[in-house]
């Protein structure tokens, strides 16, 4: 075969497998623009998400003497770094001089917060992350560690949702007219630990965010 051929058949043949690979890598490139576009809006929703999440931890353990140092560290943490829609939040006016106490001044603090005893139940909402509900088939374009760490987050969410239906159950319970007062305080203990619950798993999805924003 002369070289003038050889070069023909090379060339015929580079333009079919070219031909069989460019919708793969269109597709690929496709798929890492899609990726990258759906992970930058996900990590503002989680954003968001967190502070909201901070809010709450603050709502339950603060009416329920649950504050410990941790959480402002964690609170720090997520407020050091916020600056979106809720930065002028009233959290930040609540949280913010806290931040700022010796560490004499915060155990005092902590120890008259335990004193105290609540005589009323909270009104929790169920947490939802719309935009990854609506991207999990889309979740397998990302990497094995954050495809885990989402999917947890949204398992952990769910934990969140199934007590606050528990305590809005123990809730009405404890105002039934007929109630004794054994089942009230066996009401208003289980409606407290629901909350509990839902305090300590929010603080887990905190944590989880914290490590997918400071890796990206």
């Amino acid at each position: 075969m002369k070289i003038d051929e050889l070069k023909d058949v090379l060339l015929l043949m580079l333009g079919w497998l070219l031909g069989l690979l460019s919708p793969a890598i269109v597709g690929f490139i496709k798929d890492r623009r899609e990726a990258k576009i759906i992970k930058i809006a996900l990590f503002t929703e989680l954003r968001e998400f967190q502070y909201r999440l901070l809010l709450l931890v603050f709502r339950i353990e603060s009416k329920y003497g649950q504050l410990n140092p941790e959480f402002f560290k964690l609170a720090q943490s997520v407020l050091s770094g916020y600056s979106g829609i809720n930065s002028s939040d009233t959290l930040l006016e609540r949280i913010g001089p806290l931040l700022k106490l010796t560490s004499e001044e915060m155990a005092t603090l902590l120890q008259y917060a335990k004193q105290q005893k609540p005589n009323s139940g909270l009104s929790l909402k169920k947490q939802f992350l719309p935009l990854l509900e609506s991207n999990i088939a889309h979740l397998a374009k990302f990497d094995k560690i954050l495809q885990s760490q989402l999917l947890e987050i949204r398992t952990k969410i769910g934990f969140i949702n199934e007590a606050v239906d528990e305590a809005h159950y123990y809730f009405r319970l404890s105002f039934q007219n007929d109630i004794s007062e054994k089942n009230y305080d066996i009401a208003n203990n289980n409606m407290i630990e629901t909350y509990k619950v839902c305090a300590s798993q929010a603080r887990e999805i905190i944590r989880i965010i914290n490590e997918i924003l400071n890796k990206k």
